[in-house]
């Protein structure tokens, strides 16, 4: 048997990168999975090659900077499975301006980061407690970056981004607190990878930040509140 048969799990950001060789890797590993991603063109692109019929997969379209997508994903869900085992809030975006900090960049830089980076994962993770609750050893992943470490944060370039990283990681660690016992909280480094986000220069893979969420949902179910890549701790 593989590693995730009979696990449902919804994967944010699945339409490219990471989130669609994640996708990729945990249907060969035998999940069932709900996918969202902001682009319909390319979610029927990703449905149609990674499961024509829609036994295993199934794709929504939202725009996760709008207040209102958590609850339409969290009632489509509720459609399509009675439970959830796994929440990965991989979608996320970069969009600082060269080497701008946050004195020299836009306010509505910040606020769109943070809208994408952090009340995403809060809101939709909060909207899918009553799934999570009734799933098989929870978790819920949120996918962070080595920029956003406390170390990280001597560093002006991409600030915004950093910074909504970081809080993303205080959220992993208020949730983790707040929900233990209940549902495992951790925060996912999928490191420098060659995507639309981390560009052509990257020395990473989307396969092999694929292969470290594999190794995060398979934890102990008592690992909860820290911060893993390519399998290991690292700290926040």
């Amino acid at each position: 048997m593989s590693t995730l048969t009979g696990r449902h799990i919804l994967i944010t950001g699945i339409s490219r990168g990471v989130g669609l060789e994640t996708a990729r890797l945990f249907l060969a590993e035998g999940a069932t999975l709900f996918g969202v991603g902001k682009d319909a063109a390319r979610l029927e692109r990703v449905q149609s090659e990674l499961d024509p019929s829609g036994e295993r997969l199934r794709v929504f379209a939202a725009d996760l900077s709008l207040p209102d997508s958590a609850a339409r994903i969290a009632d489509a869900v509720a459609k399509r499975f009675q439970r959830l085992d796994v929440l990965l809030n991989n979608a996320g975006i970069q969009i600082d301006a060269g080497a701008h900090g946050l004195v020299d960049g836009k306010e509505e830089t910040l606020t769109h980061s943070m809208e994408v980076n952090l009340m995403a994962p809060y809101r939709l993770s909060l909207a899918l407690l009553p799934l999570l609750r009734a799933g098989v050893e929870p978790r819920i992943v949120n996918v962070s970056s080595g920029a956003g470490t406390f170390a990280a944060m001597r560093e002006a370039r991409i600030a915004t981004y950093r910074l909504s990283k970081w809080a993303l990681n205080g959220l992993t660690l208020l949730l983790a607190g707040e929900l233990s016992g209940q549902i495992a909280v951790n925060a996912f480094d999928p490191g420098w990878v060659k995507t639309d986000l981390g560009g052509p220069n990257a020395p990473g893979s989307p396969l092999e930040s694929a292969r470290g969420a594999l190794a995060i949902v398979t934890l102990p179910f008592t690992e909860t509140g820290k911060f893993w890549k390519d399998g290991k701790e690292i700290p926040f």
